[in-house]
């Protein structure tokens, strides 16, 4: 049997073939993610006929916040709505002053922010009319897919949560069959708009009569959900306690949660006016978790809750830094001089801020900016290594501190763009910590993983785990004075830019 797996990235879209007993990936390919939702298309089915569509069932995983208008003939209008923490901030901000913040997230999971689809659409229909008046339906990139595959208007939890448009439920109780009405009445939008979303166990779509793309008619096609948690639950992130980090275009720290968050990380910040809708009472766990600039979400599987830490800024910081020395060609031996170079506690790093920090401690106006004195290109290069590492770190503390664990506690699973065997950003992720690195080896995980999960969702086969190995790179102690120098800088910054 094989699987077809897609993964729409920021970046990149990707396509894998899978065969199963014994899993092997048997075809790749990969393209630039275009800028439009028609050439979206093209592509994806351009990728499908090249890795063959000789398949027994899809996935579709993609980046979450990011989609596109649709036309009355479900066609896309203009371009992807890309997800961007500043375009719609503004009305973010509004919908915070108006619903509250602390209801908003209460509700959803999810902080109020310049990127999440609900402040989107409130930003088209006020600074886009023209497109907002000719949209019937909105899909997210993943959904635009199986759209197009199927005639079906599906998405799943994972993406669904995304939205701050989800009603996050209370834990240990079902999952919700669709978008909550208060919420998206909020922006002007109606429920029927929106993808209808497929809970795990749904039937699946399927190609209609004909095929389509080559594929044959009534192959299942899945939305398999947020690209990093796909690839985590492929990984082995499944159960309480364990946890992954997954690193793109952007990076995502997911921890599985076997009770709510605890109380005390953070400051509790008050929203003004009502809550939307009639959702649970702000809690001192929840109010933690936004006040840390997490999310909380339901797994792939929809059994647990999770805290989900990120950077919009991880494989975008190297590509920047790439792009400051001329391009990854002049990156690549700095790289590999960087990893040997040896750290002391006076060592350069980043605060690689790009697009300021989300998380521990949320900051808009956080920029990049090195610390301490770097004397050459090598030397630079080691800075922004040693930043991203540390961010992770923090990242990793933050959200352990918040579930009650402890950081150092088990192995962290690492998958994506920096977990190649013998990779620089990956040897200084094992020596900052805090936490013994798990590393897949697979550098599709995510595609695979969508492969996978059509398979397991689609009653064909049994959920499978990807191979992982413990990285061949130790903790160095010298990174826990770096990373209180670290976490002192960013603060420092902080407070400095509010001055």
């Amino acid at each position: 049997m094989r699987s077809l797996g897609l993964d729409v990235g920021t970046t990149n879209v990707k396509a894998v073939v899978v065969e199963h007993g014994p899993l092997r990936t048997v075809a790749r390919a990969a393209a630039p993610t275009p800028v439009s939702g028609r050439e979206l298309l093209a592509v994806v089915r351009r990728l499908v006929e090249e890795v063959g569509a000789d398949v027994d069932v899809v996935g579709v995983a993609s980046m979450a916040e990011t989609g596109v208008p649709l036309d009355d003939e479900d066609a896309p209008l203009g371009d992807l709505v890309r997800w961007d923490p500043s375009r719609a901030a503004r009305h973010a901000a509004a919908l915070a002053a108006t619903y509250g913040a602390d209801a908003l997230f209460a509700a959803t999971g999810v902080r109020p922010s310049g990127k999440v689809p609900l402040a989107t659409w409130a930003h088209l229909r006020a600074e886009d009319p023209a497109r907002w008046a000719a949209m019937s339906r909105w899909a997210g990139a993943a959904d635009l897919v199986v759209l197009a595959l199927t005639g079906r208007l599906v998405t799943d939890h994972t993406l669904a949560g995304r939205t701050m448009a989800y009603r996050l439920p209370p834990p240990g109780t079902d999952l919700p069959a669709g978008f909550d009405p208060d919420l998206v009445s909020a922006v002007g939008m109606r429920p029927e708009q929106l993808p209808e979303v497929a809970l795990p166990g749904a039937p699946p779509a399927r190609v209609p009569a004909g095929g389509r793309w080559g594929l044959r008619e009534g192959t299942p096609v899945v939305v398999a959900g947020h690209d990093h948690q796909v690839g985590a639950w492929a990984a082995g992130m499944r159960e309480p306690g364990d946890v992954a980090d997954s690193v793109g275009t952007a990076e995502a720290v997911v921890r599985v949660l076997g009770e709510l968050p605890r109380a005390g990380s953070g400051s509790r910040r008050e929203g003004a006016g009502a809550p939307v809708g009639a959702g649970a009472p702000v809690g001192e766990d929840r109010a933690a978790v936004a006040a840390a600039g997490m999310s909380l979400v339901r797994t792939v599987e929809g059994r647990h809750e999770a805290l989900v830490a990120g950077s919009s800024s991880a494989g975008a910081t190297l590509a920047w830094w790439a792009g400051q020395l001329g391009g990854f060609d002049a990156l690549g031996p700095l790289l590999a001089a960087a990893a040997d170079r040896p750290r002391t506690a006076a060592s350069p790093f980043l605060l690689p801020y790009l697009r300021g920090r989300q998380t521990p401690e949320p900051d808009p106006a956080a920029r990049a900016v090195v610390v301490g004195q770097a004397s050459d290109d090598v030397d630079r290069t080691a800075a922004v290594l040693d930043g991203l590492a540390l961010q992770a770190r923090w990242m990793l503390t933050a959200q352990a501190g918040l579930a009650g664990a402890d950081p150092a506690a088990g192995h962290v699973l690492v998958l994506g763009s920096a977990a190649g065997a013998g990779s620089a950003w990956l040897r200084a992720k094992a020596a900052a910590g805090p936490a013994p690195l798990r590393v897949i080896g697979e550098g599709e995980a995510v595609a695979v993983g969508a492969a996978l999960l059509a398979a397991h969702r689609a009653g064909l086969a049994e959920p499978v785990l990807l191979p992982s190995a413990q990285a061949g790179h130790d903790h160095l102690p010298v990174y826990d004075e770096l990373f209180r120098s670290f976490v002192a800088a960013a603060r420092a910054s902080s407070r400095s830019a509010e001055g």
